[in-house]
């Protein structure tokens, strides 16, 4: 996926796209550290079958604690099905969890990707976890609205997830069906969010 992204950078620069203020002048865009930075976060947390690298294993039930809370930082990507090719999103993922009684929160920001052009922008906007449970499973509720290059991207949902590690020290959400209204009209769409904690249970 960086590889697809890292053309992509390499196809705005060379139209003079890109926009949105990302750019710091030298001609390397700094949105490709992040990019680092959410990568590697991935491999830990998911960890890589194909080349042999081994991510968290679920938290048993056990391992789950009953009071205090957790903060889960880390990313979200969003990509959406369009006539052409798809838009391609990454942001910043914060989820609270409050074990004590399974309360869910959170908000997804910071979004940049590929606008309908094909150009790399920013987005405006947040998207708020603003529902979920830890009762049975992890569920996280979404809503918000992004907006980037004239376009806007109106989300509501739901991902399912799983706590990771023995203590918990990660998460995983994914909304594989979900629906993105684009500029009022309808598309498929995935949302997937990890994170790792950054307040202990």
């Amino acid at each position: 996926m960086r590889v697809l992204i890292l053309l992509i950078f390499a196809g705005a620069a060379a139209c003079g796209g890109g926009g949105g203020g990302g750019g710091s002048g030298s001609g390397i865009d700094p949105r490709l550290a992040r990019l680092d930075i959410y990568e590697a976060q991935k491999l830990r947390v998911l960890g890589d079958p194909g080349a042999g690298v081994m991510g968290m294993a679920p938290t048993p039930t056990a391992a789950i604690p009953d009071t205090g809370f957790a903060v889960f930082e880390g990313s979200a990507t969003l990509r959406v099905e369009m006539p052409d090719a798809p838009l391609v999103l990454f942001g910043d993922s914060s989820v609270s969890i409050g074990f004590a009684d399974a309360a869910v929160d959170g908000t997804l920001d910071r979004f940049f990707g590929t606008n309908v052009a094909g150009n790399v922008v920013d987005y405006s906007g947040t998207v708020t976890i603003d529902s979920g449970s830890l009762d049975d499973s992890l569920t996280l509720g979404y809503a918000g609205v992004l907006s980037g290059s004239g376009a806007s991207l109106v989300l509501d949902g739901t991902m399912d997830g799983e706590l990771l590690g023995d203590p918990v020290g990660a998460l995983s959400a994914a909304d594989l069906e979900a629906v993105v209204i684009v500029s009022g009209s309808p598309a498929d769409a995935t949302l997937i969010v990890i994170g790792e904690t950054t307040a202990a249970p």
